[in-house]
């Protein structure tokens, strides 16, 4: 049996890495020693997103195994990273008979509380919702790579690609990056930038997080993260202007104008297909993990598993998430 070689430490290749440790598959976790765009995710779990309302598939299966994996992570690493939220969903009163019913009889009404009586928002109806959280996505990461790093099992360099030994299953798992340098084949990606704002507001005291038109977030110590833009077309990776503009519009609509800005940031969805996962072996000493998109927080540790037990028990990966299925589709 092969050592793996996880390239890459962002969600994916920190969950993977757990799914080694816990099963005493031997790995190592390589990354260049830049941070990447998995540090600036907001980490938001919701079961009912869009415009339409819709119900993330799987959402309960996903959600059951993400709070399960991160909590038993903090057991050993003796700190929290998953905060479980409710969440005011909000629809304007506009589209409320519409959508509304799909919050009390649809997909969505599973994971709905109730309708507010009274809304804090005069344009639009809220609803509370039960079984959202928020991963602090930073903290994992770098707690997990402390713990690694104390172990060994973190190393610091460049892998070519195309020049690999036969030594170790190499898993490939860079993040938008590694979709948009075709890394380490040819991938069909439509990453998206996106911008996000932390604010510090004292007088907003919301303990849950809101989403509907846009979304706000509680973070602990009257801190919020705000956000959040998308850009299919970008020219750099960089915050802009205009985004803390939008930013700004947001954190005032859902909180209020009492804010200070604590910082700004701007990173790059990882996304193929309709932001789902895509994972598996491609050669005997090669395999994929990426695309985790928007929602990497809530289905990263469901996918890991999957690869995990791929790689050590040669169980056949489901199609939806298989990395052989996706590569064969887009070669037709």
């Amino acid at each position: 049996m092969k050592p793996a070689t996880i390239v890459g430490s962002g969600t994916a290749g920190t969950c993977l890495a757990w799914q080694f440790w816990f099963r005493a598959f031997p790995f190592r976790l390589i990354d260049s020693g830049i941070t990447g765009s998995s540090h600036v995710a907001a980490g938001l779990i919701n079961p009912v997103s869009g415009k339409n309302c819709t119900v993330p598939e799987d959402y309960a299966l996903h959600y059951a195994a993400a709070e399960t994996f991160y909590q038993k992570i903090e057991a050993l690493l003796g700190t929290q990273v998953w905060h479980p939220l409710e969440i005011i969903r909000l629809i304007a009163q506009r589209d409320d008979a519409k959508l509304g019913k799909k919050m009390r009889e649809g997909d969505a009404a599973e994971w709905v509380v109730r309708k507010l009586d009274e809304s804090p928002w005069s344009d639009a109806c809220a609803y509370l919702l039960h079984h959202g959280a928020r991963l602090d996505v930073s903290h994992f990461l770098s707690e997990s790579r402390s713990f690694f790093l104390q172990h060994g099992l973190v190393g610091t360099g460049e892998i070519n690609a195309e020049n690999l030994d036969d030594k170790n299953l190499h898993i490939w798992c860079g993040g938008a990056k590694g979709l948009m340098d075709q890394v380490p084949v040819a991938w069909q990606h439509r990453c998206a930038k996106g911008e996000i704002l932390t604010v510090h507001a004292p007088a907003w005291k919301q303990e849950r997080m809101i989403t509907g038109r846009n979304w706000m977030v509680p973070i602990g110590h009257d801190h919020y993260k705000v956000g959040a833009s998308y850009e299919w077309v970008f020219d750099h990776i960089e915050p802009t202007a205009s985004g803390l503009e939008l930013l700004l519009r947001i954190a005032r609509d859902l909180g209020g104008e009492d804010f200070s800005i604590v910082k700004h940031e701007a990173g790059i969805r990882p996304i193929v297909r309709k932001s789902k996962p895509v994972a598996g072996l491609i050669s005997p000493n090669c395999g994929v993990f990426n695309g985790l998109g928007s929602k990497g927080s809530l289905t990263a540790p469901w996918a890991s598993a999957h690869l995990a037990a791929e790689i050590i028990d040669g169980t056949t990966i489901e199609s939806g998430l298989s990395a052989s299925a996706y590569f064969a589709s887009i070669a037709r």
